[in-house]
């Protein structure tokens, strides 16, 4: 009986081995499947992520308004503002009148003065 009890345990023991393997297999199998359909969703999400990408840039590239919009942003940036100009001219004129060189020396005390001023009413 020991012999049969010993048979039997080592045979329960081979089956259950045998019962592990298939098990495992089946695991990694499920596993395999579960990565396939998760690159299928990510591959079908990449492929309509482009298909709208080509769609957009083909929309954007065939469209005039966007054209004329850049063209009319560049003309308006490149544009000089005219209040600038008149003040940069209004500047440069008042510089390179001799008057108001000397005028300005005077006023520092440089040179005599050709112009009256407040001072010299009141003295």
């Amino acid at each position: 009986m020991e012999n049969e009890l010993t048979i039997r345990l080592e045979t329960c023991y081979r089956l259950s081995q045998k019962v592990v393997r298939p098990q495992s297999s089946i695991e990694s199998g499920h596993r395999r499947i579960i990565n396939l359909k998760q690159g299928a969703i990510q591959a079908r999400a990449v492929r309509r992520e482009q298909a709208i990408q080509t769609k957009l840039n083909s929309n954007i590239g065939r469209t005039s308004s966007t054209q004329e919009a850049e063209d009319l942003i560049s003309r308006f940036m490149g544009r000089a503002d005219p209040f600038e100009q008149s003040e940069i001219l209004r500047e440069i004129e008042r510089n390179l009148g001799h008057e108001t060189l000397t005028d300005r020396k005077s006023d520092q005390g440089i040179g005599a003065s050709t112009r009256t001023t407040a001072n010299d009413v009141l003295a």
